[in-house]
């Protein structure tokens, strides 16, 4: 059981906290992440990671070490190691895993070789 917000949401942060219940809450300045971490988010969501790259991540770690982020947004098996040696804790692959037409003509293979290349680049 887990909450992920898509923006800094006090309130479900809040709510999370009391109940226990851990929160990826999403953000992409460095006053949303700081705001996140700060209301008690386990781990700050990066969104869009591709806006940044892999040195936003750097960038914000360096005057905020604490934060525990994880990419999304923009990230594929070609960059998911660089947010990580970038200091990301995870990164979260979405769109660039599992396409809407790829599941529409039902081409799993495909989306379990996506998977898979998505494990091999981050091991």
């Amino acid at each position: 059981r887990f909450i992920v917000t898509p923006a800094v949401v006090p309130d479900v942060i809040a709510v999370c906290r009391r109940r226990d219940v851990p929160i990826v809450c999403g953000a992409l300045t460095p006053t949303e992440v700081l705001a996140a971490s700060r209301a008690g988010a386990d781990l700050v969501k990066l969104f869009p990671a591709r806006l940044g790259g892999p040195a936003y991540v750097r960038d914000l770690l360096g005057p905020f070490p604490q934060l525990q982020l994880v990419a999304t947004g923009g990230v594929s098996a070609e960059n998911a190691r660089s947010f990580l040696d970038a200091g990301a804790v995870a990164v979260a692959v979405g769109g660039n895993l599992v396409s809407e037409q790829a599941v529409n003509e039902g081409r799993w293979a495909a989306i379990e070789a996506n998977a898979r290349s998505c494990v091999e680049a981050v091991k």
